[in-house]
């Protein structure tokens, strides 16, 4: 697969995922660290420092061809911890996994330091603990991921870029298709399509899985 910049898809998913506005209802935090921790796999299969493969009946996720570790911190602690495991674990574990262990805010955390976003702490009398929220350094830039996507899919002029069209994947998976396709062209559906169904195999098993990971928790009650 081609290379692709780190670690712009983790960045994106947590814009369209976690940061919500008038256009844009919010996703609950369970499932956007699903969205969050396919999304960082995807990143890390595309740029080949991690695999996915199916072995034994389950999709396992395996270090990846490419020796050199990822040179971002977010990339490099999802490797260190697949590579640390004695027997690899199934796609499921690791995003069930990744959400539990607050995907988002490590995320949210890199982006202050590429000065994407904003951190702010508010000391909570009757809580007696810190809160601490995370805003966009630039409306325009939070809302870009989105608009970007919306503008692809009206124009649906040229070929979706690979790490967009598993963005759209993810947008899908957590809940979020009616701000994507509103007032679209009736054709916008069936492009969006086109390009989900000809992902490479192991970002489709990723896709899988997401769904899977996002209806099974809203039939627990888990959101």
């Amino acid at each position: 697969m081609p290379d692709a910049p780190t670690p712009r898809l983790i960045y994106d998913a947590f814009l369209i995922t976690a940061h919500h506005d008038f256009y844009k209802p919010a996703v609950s935090p369970h499932v956007s660290g699903l969205g969050l921790g396919a999304a960082l796999l995807a990143e890390l299969v595309i740029s080949g420092h991690l695999a996915v493969h199916a072995q034994g009946g389950e999709d396992l996720v395996f270090p990846g061809p490419r020796g050199q570790p990822p040179q971002d911190s977010l990339g490099l602690w999802l490797v260190e911890l697949v590579r640390s495991e004695q027997d690899q674990l199934a796609v499921p574990q690791w995003l069930e996994y990744l959400a539990i262990a607050d995907v988002q805010t490590k995320t949210a955390e890199h982006m202050v330091v590429a000065g994407l976003l904003l951190r702010s702490e508010r000391r909570s009398r009757w809580l007696q603990r810190t809160q601490v929220s995370y805003e966009a350094a630039d409306a325009l830039i939070a809302q870009a991921p989105l608009a970007r996507m919306r503008r692809q899919l009206s124009t649906m002029d040229q070929r979706m870029p690979l790490v967009d069209a598993f963005l759209l994947a993810v947008t899908e998976a957590v809940g979020l298709s009616k701000p994507l396709y509103s007032q679209l062209p009736s054709g916008a559906r069936d492009y969006a399509d086109g390009h989900l169904r000809v992902l490479p195999a192991p970002l489709q098993t990723l896709r899988g899985h997401l769904i899977a990971a996002v209806a099974d928790n809203a039939i627990t009650g888990n959101l």
